[in-house]
């Protein structure tokens, strides 16, 4: 019985981190969007952007992008130095 108990409280642990996961990507996908139009869309929006918005709003994501997969790449290799420091 204590089997099912466990399996249950692992279920329900690993379905909080798949929410929290997911909650995290949707803050960041907002804070994208808000970025994005702050920096990209003058005046009132109509409805749909134009040529130089678009170039606008993709260069603003391809810079968040890379500048995220730098960030990630330094803190794997810095992860790395330190794992590697206490063997």
């Amino acid at each position: 019985m204590s089997t099912s108990g466990g399996s249950a409280v692992a279920e329900l642990q690993q379905f909080s981190v798949a929410l929290q996961q997911q909650m995290l990507v949707q803050a960041v996908i907002t804070d994208l969007c808000d970025a994005s139009f702050a920096r990209c869309i003058q005046g009132k929006p109509g409805d749909s952007l134009g040529g130089r918005e678009v170039a606008c709003v993709h260069a603003t994501v391809g810079k968040w992008l890379d500048t995220n997969e730098f960030m990630m790449g330094r803190m794997a290799k810095k992860q790395g130095a330190a794992g590697g420091s206490f063997s």
